[in-house]
């Protein structure tokens, strides 16, 4: 190459301002490309997470309500038993409001008898041996008039089953019961107990559930539809949370089942309980 050939210094500047220029161009593009996705990406972004929100919210508008209600003829949290005619007799009362507490126990003092709690986890070992032990006993004295009971589910051995829930869906089947079928209650708790699975199991199945409800005489649609639905899955868990935290039912461990109680007393050992009846009635 010649001197002549060579770029005179105007077209090397020429030269320059046009690759400055295309340069220039170029990063201008390449940011509005940048944009571009950007803003598509968010746009992506909150329809795909619309898209869930409705998923979400459909599903849960489908899905079926559990409610915090309370079953009827527990509007103490427990379903209690009188006498009538000399039998064991459900106090029919109304349902406790999601919103409500418990109230007083209507029966309490009915007539000068002795009033007897129970607290009861029908995953329990102990409350079955209890019921071995007493429940006919106890049942004698409410015949007579000398006392009434109350029988309150409660749900704290889920831990003991694998994760089943195994504790809570009986404590719902037991609120079922006692909301459509109360004067089949105690029919149907002696079934759980003669069935009651081995802690460390996964317990009952839901279809294993149903038979025992049947098998003591609570049988019909609503009590099929509440057990399925788990209808009082919301009450288990409020009316196990309360009674877990009152004072006056915790032991030297806190709480546990069964606890009983005799007119307004827990009894710190229940092998007491018919000799406790017997003096709080003189």
């Amino acid at each position: 190459m010649t001197n002549n050939d060579r770029p005179t210094k105007n077209e090397r500047r020429a030269h320059a301002r046009d690759l400055a220029r295309e340069r220039a161009a170029a990063e201008k593009a390449r940011k509005r490309r940048n944009k571009w996705f950007l803003q598509g990406g968010i746009g992506l972004g909150i329809i795909a997470v619309a898209a869930i929100i409705a998923i979400v919210v459909v599903n849960v508008n489908n899905a079926p309500a559990v409610s915090a209600a309370g079953p009827k003829n527990m509007a103490t949290g427990a379903i209690q038993f009188t006498a009538k005619g000399g039998e064991v007799t459900p106090v029919t009362t109304p349902a406790v409001a999601a919103t409500g507490t418990p109230s007083a126990v209507p029966t309490s003092n009915s007539g000068g008898a002795v009033a007897v709690t129970e607290y009861v986890d029908w995953a329990c070992p102990v409350c079955k041996q209890f019921e071995a032990a007493y429940a006919d006993q106890i049942l004698a004295k409410v015949k007579s008039g000398d006392a009434t009971l109350a029988i309150q589910p409660v749900s704290i051995l889920d831990r003991s089953y694998q994760n089943s829930r195994y504790a809570s869906r009986a404590a719902n089947a037991a609120m079922c019961v006692a909301n459509y079928a109360p004067d089949k209650f105690l029919d149907v708790q002696t079934q759980f107990f003669d069935n009651q699975p081995t802690e460390g199991t996964k317990g009952l199945t839901n279809a294993e559930i149903a038979k025992l409800v049947k098998a003591g005489g609570a049988t019909g649609s609503n009590v099929s539809e509440c057990l399925s639905s788990e209808q009082f899955k919301g009450w288990v868990t409020k009316s196990t949370s309360a009674v877990s935290a009152n004072p006056a039912l915790q032991g030297t461990n806190g709480f546990g089942t069964p606890t009983v109680v005799v007119d307004g007393k827990r009894l710190d050992d229940l092998s007491t309980v018919i000799t406790a009846i017997d003096a709080a009635a003189k």
